[in-house]
């Protein structure tokens, strides 16, 4: 299932980048540039929440497992898009670690502060991994 996710990921973001001159540069530098930091956004939600649940003392290691392949999913994808940005890594490496403090900030660096996060990226960071092409759309009409 991940795999056909990544693959149709990469399928996407090829086929926008191949639509030719009905979209500007200017146009797909901005829907990537957003999806990119989406998907960045939600590999920190993924990688802390898979963090926060672990410390429980009912421990579900299926939703671990669950959380593990979506960040896993979240930051392939981060880098797919980067590259196609032709974003150096050390830029999309500060983009995780800004994520990282802007979420722990935002829980006030206490994970008995977790749901603040919970209720602000589960349902946009599932959307974002599950239909990514969605993103794309909302990202090329805001522009």
């Amino acid at each position: 299932m991940m795999i056909r996710k990544f693959t149709l990921l990469g399928i996407m973001v090829l086929g926008f980048l191949l639509s030719g001159n009905a979209i500007s540069d200017e146009k797909k530098t901005y829907v990537l540039n957003n999806l990119q930091e989406d998907f960045t956004t939600c590999y920190s939600y993924f990688k802390i929440a898979e963090e926060g649940l672990s410390r429980g003392t009912n421990v579900d290691k299926e939703t671990i497992a669950g959380l593990k392949r979506s960040s896993e999913i979240s930051l392939q994808s981060a880098y797919l898009v980067g590259e196609q940005l032709n974003m150096k890594l050390e830029a999309m490496t500060a983009r995780v670690k800004m994520s990282f403090e802007k979420m722990q900030e935002e829980m006030g660096l206490n994970f008995i502060n977790f749901s603040i996060i919970l209720d602000k990226y589960a349902y946009y960071c599932r959307d974002v991994i599950e239909k990514p092409e969605e993103r794309m759309s909302y990202w090329e009409n805001k522009y």
